[in-house]
């Protein structure tokens, strides 16, 4: 089973943004094949930010575990996320789509390419 690290926004709606997770997740657990490792889940009762750092660090630690990272927003932990998983060479699918609404696989060669080098830019 396929061990599939979810990165999605949470602060600026928190409510929506764990409703959506929480369909991306139960969708993906109906799969045989995907095993979802949500962070929101893990976290969503927390009242506040304080522990923002903290909460990454238990992030980039899961995504060390897991097989893939699938993003599904541009969140400066989103991009956090993103780069760590990029440094560890693990495989990373931007599930925000294009204008087709398809995935696109990224990797640390085609993120400097498209980035420029600039990890403050859009991804795609």
């Amino acid at each position: 089973m396929k061990r599939v690290f979810i990165s999605h926004p949470y602060k600026d709606d928190p409510k929506g943004n764990k409703k959506r997770v929480d369909t991306i997740c139960r969708e993906l657990a109906e799969r045989d094949d995907i095993l979802p490792i949500s962070p929101l889940h893990l976290f969503s009762f927390m009242k506040d930010d304080s522990n923002r750092e903290e909460i990454l660090q238990v992030c980039f630690r899961l995504i060390d575990i897991c097989d893939e990272v699938w993003i599904y927003g541009d969140s400066e932990g989103c991009k956090k996320e993103r780069e760590y998983a990029l440094s560890r060479g693990k495989k990373v699918l931007n599930k925000c789509g294009d204008q087709n609404g398809e995935a696109k696989q990224i990797n640390s060669r085609n993120y400097k390419k498209i980035n420029g080098g600039n990890q403050s830019r859009k991804l795609l």
